[in-house]
């Protein structure tokens, strides 16, 4: 009630950028005090144990975790784990240092609950985030979101070594790995979600994944795909996925559709690019993660993205388990966080609690196993 009568409203009268950039500010200065984050977790953090999943070889303590995108440089592990987060993913990461778009590059759209965003896959770079990252003890699993770096001169061949040599940097850290496939690839444009593009890139990967594994453990990789693939682009991406060892996928990255959209169009003309997220995204995440799930039977396990958190007339539970139904083993929330402020996770999870009650599961793990 605090953040949505008297905080929202304040940080919605500022800048979006400003107050994003504040934000990380200050949740990098609480990560590195403990003390902190110890009175964070006692505020914020509420665990169940019959919501743990698990999946990959990984414990997750609930479903939720917070997408790639916030915790971009990989500043904020600490503070997002004492917020009760179930696990995150940090990035998306580029192997060289790339600066993104000139602002602005935000924009909030509060009659939809939504968020227009063209930051340009900005990037610390990998020398500096792995350095940042090497010495980290994960409290939560942890996923390490990699992107070709956004400069348009770096194309095909070298495209396709500079993503692979960023995989090779910090498969060792992390506890799975996502590849953002939206960048473009090639002079013409060409993104890694081309199949054509795509499979010699599987085929290298899956090749330098053998390298890297060890007996103890193969960590496992997952590709985060666009909602706005048509149906053949994305059956030939599921293909290409199981026959190159992909484990899992996210879904899904920012829509550029603006369909039924209730901003007043001189306020989406002021961004006719960038990647719509919130809740007009979760109709596209639902309708894929439904679409994906029925055709892989369930053997590539989803985390779903798009919505949650975003709709005032919707429970974020409820949300959570709308998606669970439909396919997805994991969910994550990044535009929610903005609209519902840090008790998301706390709400969800007790949201959670009373659905598996209502409908008589023991836990999540034996609702998902029976799908």
């Amino acid at each position: 009630m605090l953040y949505d009568k008297l905080v929202r409203p304040l940080l919605f009268g500022l800048d979006p950028e400003f107050v994003h950039r504040q934000t990380v500010r200050i949740g990098d200065t609480l990560s590195q005090s403990s003390l902190a984050c110890r009175l964070l977790s006692q505020i914020y953090d509420s665990q169940f144990e019959v919501l743990g999943v698990k999946v990959w070889g990984l414990d997750f303590k609930n479903p939720l975790g917070l997408a790639a995108g916030f915790d971009k440089q990989g500043q904020l592990h600490e503070v997002i784990a004492s917020l009760g987060f179930g696990h995150m993913e940090m990035g998306s990461i580029s192997l060289q240092p790339w600066p993104g778009n000139p602002s602005p590059t935000l924009l909030r759209l509060p009659q939809d609950g939504g968020l227009i965003n063209r930051l340009g896959l900005n990037s610390d770079g990998a020398e500096i985030i792995h350095k940042r990252l090497r010495d980290r003890q994960f409290q939560i699993p942890t996923g390490i979101n990699l992107v070709k770096t956004a400069d348009p001169e770096i194309a095909g061949e070298e495209a396709m070594e500079d993503f692979l040599e960023d995989f090779r940097r910090f498969y060792p850290l992390a506890d799975f790995i996502t590849l953002n496939l939206s960048c473009p690839n090639t002079v013409e444009g060409k993104t890694f979600e081309d199949p054509e593009v795509l499979e010699p890139f599987l085929k290298e990967l899956k090749r330098i994944r053998a390298e890297e594994a060890t007996p103890q453990r193969v960590k496992p990789v997952l590709m985060k795909l666009s909602p706005d693939l048509q149906d053949r682009e994305l059956d030939r991406l599921l293909g290409l996925a199981e026959e190159y060892g992909i484990d899992g996928l996210v879904i899904a990255n920012t829509t550029l559709r603006r369909e039924h959209l209730k901003s007043p169009t001189a306020e989406l003309e002021k961004f006719p690019v960038g990647g719509l997220s919130g809740r007009p995204l979760k109709e596209y995440a639902q309708q894929m993660t439904r679409k994906v799930f029925r055709r892989t039977g369930g053997r590539l396990p989803i985390i779903a993205c798009g919505g949650i958190g975003c709709d005032p007339q919707k429970h974020p539970a409820q949300e959570v388990w709308e998606y669970l139904e439909l396919g997805a083993t994991l969910v994550q929330v990044y535009t929610g966080l903005i609209y519902r402020g840090p008790s998301l996770v706390r709400l969800t999870n007790r949201g959670l609690m009373q659905i598996l009650r209502e409908k008589g599961i023991p836990t999540l793990a034996d609702f998902l196993q029976k799908r």
